[in-house]
């Protein structure tokens, strides 16, 4: 899951996008990644809501993708929606 694979993935979501109105994405088995994937899951994100769907994580960010929102300054402490996005918190903080 790293910019090697970015135009699959934001096909994939896009197609996901387009046929579904809640889309719950398991990134367990992510071992490998960069900020890419991070953008990608943003902007995919932005545009369920804009279109008045749900893109979540089927579980709290961990692993390789944990390790790259620390190294990339998302965690800690982002708080509202982008923390409950990540790390399956409430909102309500």
């Amino acid at each position: 899951m790293t910019i090697r694979e970015a135009a699959a993935t934001q096909a994939k979501l896009a197609d996901f996008l387009r046929r579904h109105d809640v889309i719950e994405l398991d990134c367990a088995g992510v071992t490998e990644t960069d900020l890419t994937l991070v953008q990608l899951l943003l902007a995919a994100r932005k545009s369920a809501e804009r279109a008045g769907k749900s893109l979540v994580l089927a579980a709290p960010a961990s692993g390789a993708l944990l390790a790259v929102l620390s190294q990339g300054g998302f965690l800690p402490g982002l708080g509202g929606a982008d923390e409950a996005f990540w790390l399956k918190r409430s909102a309500a903080r």
